[in-house]
């Protein structure tokens, strides 16, 4: 009886993982480009077309069918001006915001190495783009002394807990100092903080999963 319901718990937390992964490539389709804006452009371009015709059905009058295609136009305009507005003001601040020099991690190679080969071997980082010099380069160099980038492949709920796992051994180290850094890809994609504690709230990691990175960094505590 107990290996039944260990086996149906093993199925539901696969389940919620799988589910997790599908919503966090949803919202990073969504998330990259204007693909989100498109869709919403044309879901509401849809709905207003549907708008203008019904009135033309009821109504008889072109002029007054072209109403609601009127609005749709002047409410598209009115977001991309926004947009644009939001984009701009962004890019204003990062300019104008303190240059982040590099990481500059207190490790050596054979304890990079070790962490490394872990992320590897549990396909959290993407071999065929990420060799060991860039590992290192990203977490110990200037950024200016090489054009090393990390690629991981990844929920973003995991990323988030990889992440902070170099925090204690370096003051000032935060989310908001990776994403700065635009040194580190997930899913191709530059990491946002917000997205990824947010995905992180709304998709917590399974026991197993914590203790799986727990355990690649578990070493640590003996250096």
């Amino acid at each position: 009886m107990k290996k039944i319901i260990d086996k149906i718990a093993s199925w539901l937390v696969a389940l919620n993982e799988r589910k997790a992964k599908a919503d966090d490539d949803y919202a990073t389709f969504m998330k990259r480009g204007n693909n989100g804006l498109v869709f919403g452009v044309i879901f509401c371009g849809l709905y207003f077309l549907y708008l203008s015709y019904d009135f033309y059905e009821t109504q008889g009058e072109l002029w007054y069918a072209l109403i609601p295609l009127l609005v749709y136009v002047i409410s598209v305009f009115v977001i991309l001006v926004l947009n644009s507005y939001k984009v701009q003001m962004k890019k204003r601040h990062k300019s104008t915001s303190l240059k982040l020099v590099g990481f500059n991690m207190d490790f050596n190679e054979r304890i990079l190495r070790k962490i490394y080969l872990q992320l590897i071997r549990y396909e959290f980082l993407d071999e065929d783009r990420n060799q060991f010099e860039h590992f290192y380069n990203v977490l110990v160099y200037d950024f200016d002394d090489h054009e090393s980038v990390l690629h991981f492949n990844c929920t973003q709920a995991e990323l988030k807990y990889i992440l902070e796992k170099f925090k204690p051994f370096k003051k000032g180290l935060h989310l908001s100092t990776f994403e700065r850094s635009e040194k580190i890809f997930n899913k191709n994609r530059l990491i946002s903080a917000e997205s990824l504690s947010k995905n992180y709230n709304k998709h917590p990691l399974t026991t197993e999963t914590e203790d799986l990175i727990d355990s690649i960094f578990d070493f640590l505590g003996d250096n």
